[in-house]
């Protein structure tokens, strides 16, 4: 048998593998795209272009800003308009602020005792120049008729507060920074009324506070707690006003009257507890405005003339 040539045998030997890989990957990429090209026209799928970014200008105009003042934006309610006070810029920090106007009558104010109470009331005052100042607590507002605007009429600065049964002596102390804190009011010429339950509170306040300087109390009731108190008023006046109906505070004020250190003056009428005693004796009010007279105005201006 006749042997091959040396040529043939040359040309019947395998490729070299990586010759092999090239030619492979040549014919899968010449030979697929065609066919991928072929499914995705033939799937109907769209292809969204990637969005690029753009530093032309936007056709939209920028919004208009409208800018008011206070005037125009509030018109005539002039409530929310931001103000500064003197008064109470001049306060220092953690000051009791005085009472503040409330809106819901010509004298009606409110004083902030803490973070969560408030109390309201009125404020009678008819100078500019410093007075001295009369707080008056009860129950009612309006039970005290027309006596704090005698008050006022005679000199004096006068604030009522509404009370409650829970109210705390405590507070009474606040009520009062509230009065002093007012630039019309003599801090050292100070009284406190105060009525029924709110008499209680007055006294419990007024024998330990040294800026109360007399002490008014229609219908005390708390007998035995007053007289452990009383010593601590010392020698400053008190006024004691109970119906001889009504024997609690008849009682009370009768003890109250023979255990005082200072100056005392009683006054018993027919029937009624607290405020009420005005409507049944109505110069009951004329008489303690005139008491208030002799032991604040009168006896204050006496030692001022002393000096």
């Amino acid at each position: 048998m006749p042997r091959p040539s040396k040529s043939a045998a040359t040309l019947q030997k395998p490729l070299p593998a990586r010759i092999a890989r090239a030619l492979l990957i040549f014919l899968f990429i010449f030979g697929a795209a065609p066919l991928l090209a072929a499914c995705s026209s033939s799937s109907g799928i769209a292809l969204t272009p990637e969005p690029t970014a753009t530093l032309a200008p936007s056709p939209v105009p920028s919004p208009t800003l409208l800018i008011l003042n206070s005037e125009e934006l509030y018109a005539e309610d002039r409530r929310h308009i931001g103000e500064t006070s003197p008064l109470y810029a001049s306060l220092p920090a953690g000051a009791v602020l005085p009472p503040v106007p409330s809106g819901a009558s010509e004298r009606g104010v409110t004083v902030l005792l803490d973070a969560a109470t408030v109390v309201s009331g009125e404020l009678y005052q008819q100078s500019v120049v410093r007075q001295p100042g009369i707080l008056i607590l009860g129950a009612d507002v309006a039970a005290w008729g027309d006596m704090p605007r005698q008050l006022a009429a005679q000199g004096f600065v006068v604030l009522v507060l509404q009370t409650g049964p829970l109210t705390p002596a405590r507070q009474v102390e606040t009520m009062l920074q509230s009065l002093i804190a007012l630039p019309t009011v003599d801090a050292g010429l100070i009284g406190l009324v105060g009525a029924a339950r709110a008499a209680d509170l007055a006294a419990l306040s007024c024998s330990v506070n040294t800026l109360c300087d007399a002490l008014a109390l229609f219908s005390p009731l708390a007998r035995d707690s007053l007289l452990n108190v009383l010593p601590s008023l010392g020698q400053r006046p008190l006024w004691l006003a109970a119906a001889r109906n009504d024997a609690e505070s008849l009682g009370a004020a009768a003890a109250l009257a023979n255990a005082a250190l200072g100056s005392v003056q009683f006054i018993q009428v027919s029937e009624g507890r607290g405020a009420e005693l005005l409507a049944t004796q109505p110069e009951l009010a004329e008489q303690m405005v005139e008491w208030f007279k002799g032991q604040i105005k009168e006896n204050s201006a006496q030692a001022g003339a002393q000096e």
